[in-house]
């Protein structure tokens, strides 16, 4: 059985300033832990790779698992931010 492992690279990251202005938590800005073309290898469908923010890994765990037994099917996924989403692009590799 091959193994696989799943690469995510952030796409885009957003910031809603009009719905800042009416529901205002956090910092006034787009997300600030992740950049725009960096990528991860996990390595484990249980564990994030390093670096990755922990709440856009667990948005996306249920995509992560499926790459990892076998999805081929290139997936955009967001974390669940809705002041400062984040959109990722999840795709399967072959180990």
């Amino acid at each position: 059985m091959p193994n696989y492992k799943c690469k995510i690279t952030v796409l885009r990251k957003y910031f809603h300033e009009d719905l800042y202005k009416l529901y205002p938590y956090g910092e006034p800005a787009p997300c600030g832990r992740l950049e725009v073309g960096q990528e991860f290898i996990t390595d484990s469908e249980w564990d994030p790779p390093e670096g990755l923010c922990t709440w856009a890994w667990a948005d996306m765990r249920f995509i992560i698992h499926s790459m990892h037994a076998g999805n081929p099917i290139v997936k955009i996924e967001s974390c669940t931010d809705g002041l400062r989403p984040v959109l990722f692009k999840v795709e399967r590799i072959e180990v």
